[in-house]
């Protein structure tokens, strides 16, 4: 299908037809996945953001390839409630981790390190469903 422009005032010049994108030189990888059936909310919450985020930030190739940025995404009952309240479709996962890379390089460089394999993916037994749901990416 062939875009035809529409005829629309743009409140900022930045958005306009004719406009470069605003083009960010990285790559945004991002997960998501579910808690274990048997792990509760608190728990889940607590584990991914303190020893999970420790083990992924405290990795030697975290560093070496200059992770950009590092984000991690709890969606609680509460929210998932509140996005129904809305009328809204729920994406429905517990989390989502982001990582931002400048390369495909420096991913496989982290994603294929020895603490990678030694100790995040074998952290994520403790409150991941990955084999269950397992862990859906979105790259862009």
């Amino acid at each position: 299908m062939v875009h035809n422009k529409i005829d629309h005032q743009f409140a900022f010049k930045e958005f306009e037809w004719d406009a470069k994108e605003n083009y960010q030189p990285c790559i945004k990888l991002s997960f998501f996945f579910k808690k274990l059936p048997n792990v509760d909310d608190d728990h889940f919450q607590k584990h991914y953001s303190h020893v999970h985020a420790d083990l992924t930030v405290a990795s030697k190739q975290f560093n070496v390839v200059r992770i950009q940025r590092y984000v991690q995404l709890y969606q609680s009952p509460e929210m998932k409630e509140k996005i129904k309240s809305f009328g809204m479709e729920l994406l429905d996962y517990d989390a989502c981790s982001q990582i931002w890379v400048k390369s495909w390089d420096d991913w496989e460089k982290f994603v294929t390190s020895p603490e990678y394999a030694a100790a995040l993916m074998p952290d994520t037994e403790h409150f991941m469903d990955v084999k269950g749901e397992g862990i859906k990416v979105m790259a862009g």
